[in-house]
């Protein structure tokens, strides 16, 4: 963004355009990290429940981690 194209973003949101990429950032990780708990206590609960192994439990937590690390690479 130029200077001009700032100010007018800057006037008609009431912020920086940093904040708001900060804020719009924040929120994506915070919903990658709730999701990514919610695949896991899913297992947990499938595990207890005899529908899941503990190798189901093992990919899901893979998976939740490489989903986690891309969307902070992603982000920044």
């Amino acid at each position: 963004m130029n200077a001009s194209q700032q100010a007018a973003f800057s006037a008609a949101t009431g912020h920086a355009p940093g904040a708001v990429n900060t804020l719009i950032a924040s929120i994506v990780l915070v919903l990658v990290f709730v999701f990514a708990a919610w695949l896991v206590t899913r297992t947990l609960s499938s595990l207890y429940r005899g529908r899941a192994t503990e190798l189901d439990l093992l990919w899901i937590g893979l998976r939740a981690s490489a989903l986690i690390a891309v969307a902070i690479y992603v982000v920044n």
